[in-house]
């Protein structure tokens, strides 16, 4: 009964049914004899609602508490994977590679196939974060790998998603929707609306880099309402960022930089460093391209 609760949980959690992954992980958490599969669940759920930092002192506070008990291969690569994990977010990036590589290397020794795609699709985005594009785009293809050993859906859209979302990051734009249109696919297969809403965002960006704002911004319209509803900050902010960039593009200079506010006051509240550089330059960069409109329209007048 345990274990397939547990399932149940983790089941829920990847098709973005947050609140029903919540109900089924507390009430797994009062009866199971291992706790830590039910832990990691509700951790997840703090980090998704931007408590990074919370949910890295939580998985502390819990392991010094209450250990995984010995022989407990999946509960101690799982923390390791969440720790290293919330460090990346963080921005402790040689903290977050060490306990990933530990995790990776526990995963093998175990042959555990389907905790070390978990493990990696961590390092590829940590990898990301750090723009380190092409090891990104190569873990999230080992992944892809994997996905066929694994089967089901999870494994095979996240990995097609992430090596559509490096081409996108690197302006690769139309090579990058393919990828993306079939890990939309994959996630459309069975209604995950936070996975399509992200699938979403990337595809806006692309089509805004291809000069289709008006695209771009439905779906990132799309996507905002999904993330807004669910409470994923860190999603959220993304999405206005992205918004604010459409109307940059479109010469909306103070509709731009109130979309990146928002986005700046979001990323500040769950101390995503990457996101708070972003925006400050996006910000800054949208005063230049004000301040210059004014200017030529002042010299022309």
């Amino acid at each position: 009964m345990d274990n397939s609760k547990k399932t149940l949980a983790r089941d829920l959690l990847r098709l973005d049914k947050l609140e029903e992954a919540r109900e089924v992980a507390e009430a797994g958490l009062e009866q199971a004899e291992n706790p830590w599969p039910y832990r990691m669940i509700l951790l997840e759920l703090q980090r998704l609602q931007g408590q990074r930092e919370e949910a890295l002192q939580e998985l502390d506070r819990l392991e010094q508490l209450n250990p995984p008990a010995q022989g407990d291969i999946e509960s101690s690569i799982g923390i390791k994977k969440l720790r290293g994990y919330y460090s990346g977010l963080l921005g402790r990036y040689e903290a977050s590679h060490r306990w990933l590589n530990e995790a990776e290397a526990l995963a093998l020794e175990a042959n555990l196939i389907e905790t070390r795609a978990e493990v990696h699709l961590c390092q590829a985005m940590i990898l990301f974060l750090q723009q380190n594009y092409v090891a990104s785009d190569r873990i999230f293809r080992v992944v892809l790998d994997l996905s066929q050993q694994i089967g089901g859906w999870y494994f095979r859209g996240s990995a097609l998603w992430g090596i559509g979302k490096n081409l996108m990051i690197q302006t690769h734009y139309e090579e990058a929707i393919p990828w993306l249109q079939q890990s939309l696919t994959i996630f459309e297969g069975v209604a995950a609306e936070l996975s399509m809403a992200l699938v979403w965002s990337e595809l806006a960006v692309c089509h805004l880099g291809l000069g289709n704002d008006q695209l771009s911004l439905d779906l990132l319209r799309k996507a905002e309402d999904a993330q807004h509803k669910a409470g994923t900050v860190a999603n959220y902010q993304v999405v206005l960022a992205n918004i604010g960039n459409v109307y940059l593009y479109r010469g909306d200079h103070l509709m731009a930089i109130s979309y990146y506010r928002r986005a700046l006051m979001l990323s500040e509240e769950i101390k995503d460093p990457v996101s708070i550089r972003k925006w400050t330059y996006n910000i800054n960069l949208a005063y230049l391209k004000m301040r210059a409109t004014i200017d030529n329209f002042t010299e022309a007048s």
